[in-house]
């Protein structure tokens, strides 16, 4: 009998797994209307659900640095100032919490790869500012520096999309790489900046609660 007649073995299936803890970073660009963007970035834990075989619910907990500028148009002072005062731009340094909720589905799944695409809300929680406003009192330009503690919190006022691909390491571990935008849809901070943001995360996850066999 030719070798070519005969039967190939299928690959066997691997085990599939409902839970994953991860660990991510991420570069960050921040802007306010793209004016003055600044460099920052987002660290912290993710755990993933598996919901059905190309569906699955994350949520996490993400400290963020972002550097942005925004000019005196975009920023809307929760105090206000003089009338002969003039702000012309803002220069910000903001350490916020992160927690997102992100539902995300596998457009094409391979025996090791996946790739997949998500989306979602976070919310925001403002744990530092650190500003410097520049303005002008009588046309003579000054700049004076403010930093504000624990000041508000955003509920579900950022969505989130992103595109991501998979590659299994073992049974359990896996590594991640998935670019992403940040969309304001409200107001955050101090000043309710419309603030932006895009990066990329890396993450290694972990599955456990073991499931039924997949592909």
């Amino acid at each position: 009998m030719p070798f070519d007649s005969l039967p190939r073995p299928k690959p066997l299936p691997t085990t599939a797994y409902r839970l994953h803890i991860g660990l991510l970073a991420a570069p960050e660009l921040s802007a306010v209307r793209q004016q003055g963007t600044g460099i920052g970035g987002s660290a912290g834990i993710e755990v993933e659900y598996r919901l059905a075989a190309r569906w699955r619910l994350s949520t996490g907990y993400l400290q963020a640095i972002k550097h942005y500028a925004a000019a005196g148009s975009d920023y809307r002072l929760a105090t206000a100032w003089p009338s002969s005062w003039v702000l012309n731009d803002v220069t910000a340094s903001c350490r916020i919490i992160d927690v997102p909720l992100n539902l995300r589905y596998d457009v094409w799944q391979g025996t090791q790869r996946r790739a997949f695409v998500s989306g979602g809300l976070s919310s925001l929680f403002m744990r530092r500012e650190d500003y410097t406003y520049h303005y002008e009192v009588g046309g003579k330009p000054r700049s004076s520096a403010w930093q504000f503690l624990n000041y508000s919190n955003h509920p579900f006022q950022v969505l989130n999309l992103t595109v991501g691909y998979e590659q299994r390491l073992s049974q359990r571990w896996a590594l991640q790489v998935e670019p992403y935008l940040k969309l304001p849809l409200g107001g955050v901070g101090y000043g309710a900046v419309r603030l932006q943001s895009a990066g990329v995360f890396f993450s290694l996850k972990y599955g456990l609660l073991r499931g039924p066999a997949a592909r």
